[in-house]
């Protein structure tokens, strides 16, 4: 009688890690051949699981859920695994696989968890691998906390316009700084400030970034990033790590609801990379934003000069008497006053069409006084801007530099350190919660005035990069639009009028300052 031929083994392999490290899976599977060569296994499948806790629950899409819907349908006799903790760091990947009745195969000692022996030592080799990683994630946590307060933040996914440098390269370069300067996206920080800060809508930032084919850093689903929102932009001007600062954690930990709101500056340590802005700039961005006078929503983006800026006056023409009394009786600016003046008229915001049919145009919003043609009205008003420009230069420059900024920021310091106070106290039975709500709502009280005081002392002007230019209109010409509006609405309050009937393509410079006024707001 001729002997059986013995039945190879068909064997699959699975790997996992936590972290994508293509190395760290590459070692696991060459440590599965090696056995399943030892053993005259035949592989058939290999699955990977890269970058997936053992603590998670792996459905459908991953490899282990694939692997066990093999394991069911017989398609392999035994698996194999580099360790036991690969598979998971729960029992309920071991009870799906003693579920299928799969053999698992180990690399550092073989387990059968067909048998109660087998499930037994499993189950205890499980608990003893999640109390390790549990007590590393512990010491990690410390260790963690303490490199904060030393300004190296954790690592994750770097803001755009800085790079993550690896511990290992850190070590290389013989640097302990956690960040690396972007390059160009560096740049696109530096101006999403500066021109924020001089007036210009976050719309109009966004639009002039999405314009020169800049997007978003790549992540899931977009490997080319996304185009700019003001959104964005929101969340960028309110993050400290562009100016050098990491914030730390308050106690018992952040919120589950974390808003980049509530971080001050008195919460932050410097950070150990180099800063794109200035803490102060990032200050003023943030108190901007919570300024209460500033719209909640960002609001359409702006493609033309005039739109949401110049108002209507009506029928008529300047009334520069009524203009000139009402200024000297309310102790404002001529360009405040001809804005009353206009809304006693009509006063609402002219607004722009007929850019998509190649028909710039702009009317009045109540569709009551006029219909214009825009392009004409742009050129006139540019103009006029350039030559005030060139003509008083520097004169136009007005410092808005608090020279209190530090008392402020020192005072704002105080106060909410006076409100986390009084919870303590509160906590501790020193004064009870009527006390504690009196204590606070002095207390935000006047963070909300100061944070007001701060916001209209720290805008810059977006005229510094034209004033003394050699080339005034050629400078004018080369900014974005939207810096082009701030400047505008710096210097001038723009009325529009009626023109009447009859044709009014060609009007001379003469004709259209009769029917657009442009009011200084400065003196």
């Amino acid at each position: 009688m001729t002997p059986k031929t013995p039945k190879l083994l068909r064997a699959a392999i699975y790997a996992r890690q936590s972290v994508a490290e293509p190395e760290g899976i590459k070692r696991q599977i060459e440590a599965c051949v090696e056995l399943a060569a030892s053993r005259d296994y035949t592989v058939v499948e290999t699955y990977e699981d890269d970058n997936v806790s053992g603590y998670k629950a792996r459905g459908e899409g991953t490899a282990f859920d694939r692997m066990l819907a093999d394991a069911r349908a017989g398609k392999f006799d035994v698996l194999i695994v580099r360790k036991l903790d690969r598979l998971g760091r729960s029992l309920s990947a071991l009870e799906a696989l003693t579920a299928a009745k799969v053999p698992t195969v180990t690399t550092d000692g073989a387990l059968d968890l067909t048998s109660p022996a087998g499930r037994l030592i499993a189950n205890v080799l499980t608990a003893v691998s999640r109390n390790e990683s549990e007590v590393k994630a512990e010491r990690r946590v410390f260790a963690n906390a303490d490199r904060r307060t030393k300004g190296v933040p954790t690592s994750g996914r770097a803001p755009y316009g800085l790079t993550w440098i690896p511990t290992k390269e850190r070590a290389e370069r013989g640097t302990t700084q956690a960040y690396a300067l972007d390059g160009e996206r560096a740049d696109d920080v530096r101006m999403i400030f500066e021109q924020f800060l001089a007036g210009v809508a976050l719309g109009s930032i966004a639009r002039e970034l999405n314009e020169r084919g800049r997007r978003t850093l790549p992540h899931k689903g977009h490997d080319e990033g996304v185009p700019f929102r003001p959104t964005t932009l929101r969340r960028m001007l309110m993050n400290p790590y562009y100016a050098g600062l990491l914030p730390l954690p308050p106690e018992g930990g952040w919120p589950a609801h974390y808003d980049q709101r509530s971080i001050t500056r008195a919460m932050c340590v410097a950070g150990d990379w180099p800063a794109i802005v200035t803490p102060e700039q990032w200050e003023a961005a943030a108190a901007r934003l919570a300024h209460p006078d500033r719209k909640t929503s960002p609001g359409p983006s702006r493609k033309w000069l005039l739109s949401g800026i110049a108002v209507c006056g009506g029928h008529g023409a300047r009334d520069g008497d009524a203009i000139a009394a009402r200024a000297a009786e309310r102790g404002i600016t001529e360009g405040e006053a001809a804005l009353e003046v206009a809304a006693e008229r009509c006063g609402e915001g002219i607004r722009a069409g007929g850019g998509e049919a190649g028909i710039h145009s702009y009317r009045c919003r109540s569709m009551a006084h006029f219909m214009r043609r825009g392009g004409p009205l742009d050129d006139f008003v540019e103009r006029r801007v350039v030559q005030t420009i060139a003509s008083l230069g520097a004169d136009l420059l007005v410092s808005r530099e608090r020279p209190d900024v530090p008392a402020i920021t020192a005072e704002l310091a105080r106060l909410e350190a006076t409100v986390r106070q009084a919870g303590d106290d509160e906590q501790d039975g020193l004064i009870d919660r009527a006390e504690r709500v009196r204590l606070t709502k002095r207390a935000n009280a006047r963070v909300t005035e100061l944070r007001a005081r701060l916001a209209e002392g720290v805008d810059t002007t977006a005229l510094a990069d034209i004033v003394g230019a050699t080339d005034v209109a050629a400078t004018w010409r080369s900014l974005s639009l939207g810096v082009r509006r701030a400047i505008l609405e710096q210097l001038y309050a723009v009325i529009v009028y009626s023109v009447g009937q009859g044709n009014r393509r060609n009007m001379s410079d003469a004709a259209m300052a009769l029917t657009v006024d442009l009011v200084p707001r400065w003196g």
